[in-house]
């Protein structure tokens, strides 16, 4: 599903009504009812609709003419003068007043508390800053009056673009966006606030929308690899895993099998020796590459070993639970500038070029970094809150520096492409906020890759998995105690359920 910033919506809307011909009173209007008859489905029938001087208050005129229309108690609320109204929303403004709205100027916490259901339209997607003043005191009274909120277009106090919240912000049942949806309703913090996300058609000009090149999009579904009978191991690709030490043997448990559990033919396990008999006995689907050690981590005299592996596979994942000394970041160097096949680094694969970040432009391959917010602050040198307030662009600037994909995780994870696409992903719960779930999802991007996706789909796909298996999860045990090992039993259940609708 595409989503467009505020300054493509402001371009598009402008375009629609001056090369496209569709007025813009139509456009509010179209808006308007909507909001309208989003809200009308909703349990009361005493409505007050909380409009500022803006569009954003002109869509809510509307909204009020339809729900009286509709039979409704409705109260449009006016946070501004009258006077202080101009070009639709004046127009709408009046309308609803002739229309026999009852209308009261200024705020009034008496009718908003006697209400069934309260509408936003205080501010719009062009607001900046935090609300101040008789918007701030309302965006209060709304959220401490325990009603139904249905705000327009976005809820008033997030910025529209990034998710961030300055100050007091509308927390809405629902939010019903216009033409398009925008990004701010789907990241964090701003997504808490949006509650259910409907995203109603308006009438923009559909080469209005073309023409602004949108390049973020909601992941909606997933592509995934196809089986075919007449097939064997090889058909389904080889995967090599670099992975573990004497600390953290689950993480190349995990990451190998998920891969297997994606759909790989053939996974081998490259370990530090040490490790070895730990794992032969808990994985015995997967072939084993047991690499010369020094103090429970590989070495760098395992080189050689994992240069003639490299050629005969299709994709190297490598990082997890790898462990830090500088045998680790020795090979995690060597792979990143010999391997010709895509590399899925995550995990104690990133942490080992933190360093020397500019080893990435020596690549010869595509590749992938799987990076949480931490390993994210020490690749690019910002502090966490930085990044959390400023993810799209941390994450774009990165991914076009470098020339690799980004796959950021967490809460509503995004993956960027070099060439600036964003892609939201919105499913996954908070179960899934555990040790070793980034295992899992790099095995099922490896193995999604090792059977011919793009490198760039298998990204995608794998993070829409991912969070698929880990809502199959929290189903079926409840978010509490969820492990990453539940999360990996779910991948077959996720794949065969996807399988068969992508059949129909």
């Amino acid at each position: 599903m595409k989503i467009a910033t505020i300054e493509q919506m402001k371009a598009i809307d402008k375009s629609t009504i001056n090369h496209f011909g569709v007025a813009s009173l139509a456009l509010m209007e179209n808006a308007g009812r909507a909001l309208a008859e989003y809200a009308a489905t909703q349990t009361g029938s005493r409505f007050v609709i909380i409009c500022g001087k803006g569009n954003n208050g002109g869509d809510g005129s509307v909204a009020a003419r339809h729900l009286h229309n509709y039979g409704g108690d409705v109260t449009l609320m006016l946070l501004a003068k009258p006077t202080e109204l101009s070009g639709d929303a004046l127009i709408n403004f009046k309308a609803a007043e002739k229309n026999g709205v009852k209308i009261i100027i200024g705020l009034d916490n008496n009718i908003i508390n006697g209400c069934d259901i309260i509408i936003d339209a205080l501010l719009g997607i062009g607001a900046k800053g935090a609300p101040l003043g008789n918007v701030k005191n309302a965006i209060e009274a709304i959220n401490n009056a325990d009603k139904i909120v249905v705000s327009a277009d976005v809820p008033s106090g997030i910025n529209a673009n990034t998710g961030a919240v300055e100050g007091v912000c509308v927390r809405a049942s629902a939010t019903v966006t216009f033409g398009l949806g925008k990004p701010g309703l789907f990241l964090y913090p701003g997504t808490e606030y949006a509650g259910e996300i409907i995203v109603q058609d308006i009438s923009l000009a559909k080469r209005a929308i073309e023409n602004e090149n949108i390049t973020t999009f909601v992941t909606k579904h997933a592509i995934i690899p196809k089986r075919i009978e007449n097939s064997h191991k090889g058909t389904y690709g080889k995967v090599l895993a670099v992975c573990g030490c004497k600390n953290y043997t689950g993480a190349a448990y995990l990451s190998a099998l998920a891969a297997l559990k994606a759909g790989c033919g053939v996974v081998t396990l490259g370990i530090p020796n040490c490790i070895y008999g730990v794992l032969a006995q808990k994985l015995t689907e997967v072939v084993f590459l047991p690499l010369e050690d020094e103090n429970g981590t590989i070495s760098q005299s395992c080189i050689p070993d994992l240069q003639r592996a490299i050629h005969r596979h299709d994709v190297i994942i490598c990082g997890c639970g790898l462990g830090s000394s500088s045998g680790v970041k020795k090979a995690i160097t060597h792979i990143i500038k010999t391997s010709k096949v895509p590399v899925v680094l995550d995990a104690d694969g990133i942490n080992a070029i933190a360093d020397d970040i500019n080893v990435l432009k020596e690549k010869k391959c595509e590749l992938v970094v799987t990076p949480h917010l931490g390993e994210m602050s020490r690749l690019t040198g910002f502090d966490i809150s930085s990044i959390q307030n400023n993810a799209v662009t941390v994450a774009k600037d990165f991914a076009r520096e470098y020339n690799v994909i980004v796959a950021q995780k967490g809460a509503n994870s995004i993956v960027v492409l070099p060439n600036g696409e964003l892609y939201i992903n919105t499913n996954g719960n908070s179960g899934m906020a555990t040790a070793g779930s980034g295992d899992v999802l790099t095995g099922i991007i490896g193995a999604f890759s090792a059977q011919g996706l793009p490198l760039s789909q298998a990204v995608i796909s794998g993070v829409f998995i991912h969070g698929m298996c880990g809502d199959f999860a929290a189903k079926q045990i409840g978010k509490y105690g969820m492990l990453a090992s539940d999360i990996l039993k779910s991948i077959p259940h996720i794949l065969k359920e996807m399988s068969n609708t992508n059949e129909k």
